[in-house]
Parts: C-alpha cells; sequence; structure tokens
C-alpha cells in the first residue's frame, strides 16, 4: 500500500472512531439524562415561573399525584403530558392513572366519587381538584407546602361591591372564589371602633361608594403601623367626594387624581376609550415578568407625591399607554367632549397602580389601584386583570405561593398602531395599491388600443 492511502486510512479510521466515541457518549448520557427544552414564543410548552418556584421549595419532599380518568377521557393525554413537565423538573415526583371503573378499590381508598378526579399528596397531606389545569394542581401543592392559611378581610358598608355573588358583572363573586382556591380565609368585616380584627393579613376596600370617617382612618392607620397590609381599589369620584380618603393616602405619599383616564387605543380592542389599556409595568415583585395588558374600566390616576414621607418605599408599578393622557375637565367629558387639553389634561403615560412598603418590615403594605371594576366578574378574567390582582394580593400577604398562573397558551401579540400609523395603512394599501394597479391597468388599455 502506498504510504498515501496508508496516511488517508488512518484518517479515515481515526476520524471513524471519533465518531463512534461521540455517538457511544451521547447515548449514555441522554438514556441516563432527560433534557427538555421549550423553544416556542412565550414558553407555552413548560411550565409557568411560579409552578417552578413551588417544586423548588418540594424538592425534598416526595409528590404522589393520582388521576382517576377514563381509558376514553379526553382530558387524559394533556393531562398526562402536563405531568410529564412536572416529573421532568422535580425528582421526587410520581404521578399514576387509574380507571375508576377498573380500580374500584383504588376509589374506595382516596373516596372519590366523581371521574376526572386528581388526588395530590405530599408531606403526609392530601388535596383534591378535578381541573386538570396547572393552575389547579400547583395552587394544590402550594396548599400542602403552607403551614396556615391566611386571612383576607373586605370592608363592607361602603357601598362597596358584593364577594359572595358571582352572576352580577359589578359583583366580585369570582375574585372571592380565586382567592378561596389559593387557600385563603375571606370574609366580610365593618371596620369596629376597636380597630382592624387580628390574624387580619389583608385588609380590601374594593370600590368604596362612599367616603371613609375619620375614626374609621384612624383604625387602619393604627393597622398599618402594626405590619397590617392594605389594598385599596378606588374609583374616580366627583369633586368633594372621597376627601378623608385622599388626605390619608397622602401620608403615605399617594396621590389620587381628580380625573379620569381616557385611552383611544382601547378602540383597537373593541372597547370603549374610558377604558384604558394598561401595557407598561416597572420592575416590581407584583409585575416580575409580566406581559399581558391589562384593562380598567373609568379609571383614575393614582402618582408617588413629589416628596414622599420617610420611611417608606413607594413605586409606580403600572402605566397607560403613550397615546392616554388624564382628562380633568369631567363636565366635558360626560357631555361627550374627549380632547387633549394641554394646559389642564396631563398626558400619558399615566401611572394608575402604586406600591407602598414601609421599611425593614415584611408587613406594612400598601396598594392603591384607581379602579375597581377590572376585578369584578364581568372584568376579571379579562387578559391579565386576574393575574395583577391576584399578585398583588400574594405580595401584600407575603405569600409566595399564592400564584397565578396564565393557561400554557400562545398568547395573543397585538399590533398598537398610532392614528397616523392607521391612516398610513388605509389609504397606501387600501386605496393607493389598488389605484396604482387601476391607473397601470387603464394606461397599458389605450397604449396597446393605439399601437395596435
Amino acid at each position: 500500500m502506498k504510504p498515501r492511502n496508508l496516511v488517508s486510512s488512518v484518517h479515515l479510521a481515526a476520524l471513524l472512531s471519533f465518531a463512534f466515541l461521540i455517538a457511544l457518549f451521547s447515548y449514555l448520557i441522554f438514556r441516563t439524562y432527560h433534557f427538555r427544552f421549550d423553544l416556542s414564543e412565550g414558553k407555552v410548552y413548560g411550565l409557568a415561573p411560579q409552578t417552578i418556584q413551588v417544586l423548588q421549595a418540594l424538592k425534598s419532599e416526595p409528590i404522589d399525584v393520582y388521576a382517576f380518568f377514563q381509558e376514553d377521557s379526553a382530558f387524559k393525554e394533556p393531562l398526562e403530558n402536563l405531568l410529564k413537565e412536572y416529573a421532568y423538573r422535580h425528582p421526587k415526583f410520581h404521578y399514576a392513572f387509574y380507571d375508576p371503573d377498573r380500580m374500584p378499590g383504588k376509589v374506595k381508598q382516596y373516596q372519590i366519587d366523581a371521574y376526572e378526579t386528581i388526588v395530590i399528596e405530599a408531606k403526609g397531606k392530601r388535596e383534591k381538584t378535578k381541573q386538570p389545569t396547572e393552575e389547579a394542581i400547583t395552587n394544590a401543592l402550594a396548599k400542602l407546602f403552607r403551614q396556615e392559611s391566611k386571612t383576607i378581610n373586605f370592608a363592607s358598608g361602603y357601598g362597596n361591591p358584593s364577594i359572595h355573588d358571582e352572576e352580577t358583572k359589578t359583583a366580585y363573586g369570582l375574585f372571592h372564589k380565586k382567592l378561596v382556591e389559593a387557600n385563603y380565609k375571606v370574609n366580610e368585616i365593618t371596620i369596629p371602633r376597636g380597630g382592624i380584627p387580628p390574624r387580619t393579613d389583608l385588609l380590601v376596600f374594593g370600590g368604596p361608594r362612599v367616603d371613609l370617617l375619620p375614626e374609621e382612618l384612624k383604625s387602619i392607620r393604627e393597622y398599618l403601623s402594626k405590619d397590617g397590609n392594605v389594598m385599596i381599589l378606588i374609583d374616580p369620584v366627583d369633586s368633594g367626594q372621597g376627601k378623608n380618603l385622599e388626605q390619608f393616602l397622602l401620608e403615605y405619599g399617594v396621590q389620587l387624581g381628580s380625573d379620569v383616564i381616557v385611552d383611544k387605543l382601547s378602540k383597537l380592542f373593541g372597547a370603549d376609550f374610558l377604558i384604558p389599556l394598561v401595557t407598561e409595568y416597572k420592575p416590581h415583585v407584583i409585575t416580575q415578568g409580566f406581559r399581558l395588558a391589562s384593562f380598567f374600566p373609568v379609571a383614575r390616576s393614582v402618582r408617588k407625591t413629589k416628596n414622599a414621607p420617610p420611611g417608606f418605599k413607594i413605586s409606580e408599578i403600572a402605566w397607560t399607554g403613550a397615546g392616554s393622557w388624564a382628562e380633568t375637565n369631567l363636565k366635558n367629558l360626560s357631555e361627550g367632549n374627549v380632547e387633549f387639553d394641554a394646559q389642564t389634561d396631563q398626558p400619558g403615560p399615566v401611572p394608575m397602580v402604586v406600591a407602598v412598603q414601609k421599611n425593614g418590615t415584611k408587613g406594612g403594605r400598601m396598594i392603591v389601584i384607581g379602579d375597581s371594576d377590572f376585578a369584578n366578574n364581568a372584568y376579571l378574567n379579562l387578559s391579565g386583570n386576574k393575574d395583577l390582582v391576584l399578585n398583588s394580593v400574594a405580595w401584600l400577604t407575603g405569600d409566595e405561593f399564592a400564584v397565578s398562573i396564565r393557561p400554557r397558551s400562545r398568547e395573543a401579540t397585538p399590533l398598537y398602531l398610532k392614528e397616523t400609523d392607521q391612516q398610513f395603512l388605509f389609504y397606501v394599501p387600501v386605496l393607493g395599491f389598488p389605484f396604482v394597479f387601476l391607473a397601470a391597468g387603464t394606461g397599458v388599455f389605450f397604449w396597446r388600443r393605439q399601437f395596435h
């Protein structure tokens, strides 16, 4: 054999040996370790960050999930794919499917009373859910992790919506239901003279229609000084109303605007211009990883005061778009005159949500939102509304596992256009191009008639 051929053969043998070793190494690695990647936009095939957070908190605990589904159930395969994601993220996560018709012993053991029931066990405790969704399973795991439930008290007696009505559009029944599903204890209370009841982890004022009395504000002030937490959802009001509450909030560096926010961009979504669209979120625990827009029907501005009081961290965390403004002439607005006045109106972006936290403590927190309707039955499940209000509750109560998890679905990515952009898209592609082709065709037609 010639030397050149011998060298080529050696190189070929070395290359094949190297390729064989790489293939063998890859086979052994991937047989032992499993890697899953979600390259889709929005990570629609992976678990939500909140779910991963809960699984990490339970990483040393065995988790067993038993799904009682019939063999031909349409929900069985999607649920199995979901549970595989959980098992991939948690080394001690185990799941099994049982057909209730074929496994009566298991049905009796776990006290199953309906098809499509999921049993979750961890830390010696058990939870059940009939919703085969990531949100339901993760919230069940969070319940097993918590030592005790947080107590949320809604202040009543101010003309605010009911928390027990799930049918009326303006009520808070669905909001109440979501809080209970997240393992909160939810009550309605009237503020007594003796102060806020003990063991109140969060006090909520949802859409008060009358002003608070000085004695009531004194009780709230004392409650906050003892590291209590308050959520205030406050709508626009006529001049002269709500002055006590406005002065109270100024003590904590929060200013309520005597205005109504106008946002003509909302028309692109089929909404009224008095339903501002919030798309800009500032860095905060509440808005971490938040990308969905939120809708606020008839809202007012909420701002951080210029001279913030010492001892508090005050953050404006949610803003409307640049095309919005805070309309101060409420009389003209009621008559349908909606035009921006540079002399009196505040141009967008307009802040709508302010978070307040006392320095050096885990309590003493407050959220003020310039609208109450966004959390009612009609709007709670619209876009990012539910996530925003539940994340706010979780931050206020210091409950990192009170999560709000969006379903794993492809999110819409709307294109926001200014009025000039809309006019361009109408006149150029819709009118301009057809006119150009019509003119060119007409010219060619007469040119051919002239020379033929």
